[in-house]
């Protein structure tokens, strides 16, 4: 084996819905009550989990602006600054896995080339490094910016171009059952692979 291949939701990230409710109460405490602050972030968090699935963000600068024009969609409904909501980026709503760094540095201590392959928006390696995991990475494929996503298999030959890597020497783990058939059809040697304590994603 010369690499590994990893999702990202599920098996490095997940969804910390601890933090998007305390953001929730921040909110409320402005005077919107907590019901409808819930419910504007919930609406944010579909129309980015929307823009995934229909990869119509395909730069950081698309992705830039329609997080600005759902802050300032959510700054209006709820009276708020919106400046108090811009560097909140959906990253922010997200945790490392349990294990997730000890498994990179796993990888990266048996000599393997590692890349992430996620169905994202074009800020996966921003992500990453906001919890402190990129600097295990070597390449980062989302498929925002790619324009194909898992299960298709473009989505991996593309990510297996970018790190220079043949499928049968490249290690696939993903949460998703659909995706690691998908990998193993293309040659992969595809695992999956949930951390323990896994509760949720983002997508």
């Amino acid at each position: 084996m010369r690499g590994a291949l990893l999702d990202r939701d599920g098996v490095l990230l997940l969804l910390d819905e601890k933090a998007l409710y305390r953001k929730a109460v921040e909110l409320a405490a402005r005077g919107a009550g907590l019901e409808r602050s819930l419910a504007a972030l919930a609406r944010a968090v579909r129309a980015l989990n929307e823009a995934v699935r229909g990869l119509a963000v395909r730069t950081l600068e698309e992705e830039e602006a329609l997080w600005r024009s759902l802050v300032l969609e959510v700054a209006r409904e709820l009276r708020v600054p919106p400046e108090e909501l811009l560097p909140w980026r959906y990253y922010r709503f997200m945790r490392p896995a349990p294990g997730a760094e000890r498994l990179l540095r796993k990888l990266k201590a048996q000599g393997l080339k590692v890349g992430v392959l996620s169905n994202t928006l074009p800020s996966l390696r921003e992500s990453l490094a906001h919890h402190g995991l990129a600097r295990y990475v070597d390449g980062f494929f989302a498929s925002c910016a790619l324009g194909v996503a898992k299960p298709d298999p473009r989505a991996f030959l593309l990510a297996l171009e970018g790190l220079g890597l043949a499928p049968e020497e490249t290690l696939y783990l993903d949460d998703d059952p659909e995706n690691v058939e998908a990998a193993r059809r293309l040659g992969l040697r595809a695992e999956v692979y949930a951390p323990i304590g896994a509760p949720g994603r983002w997508a």
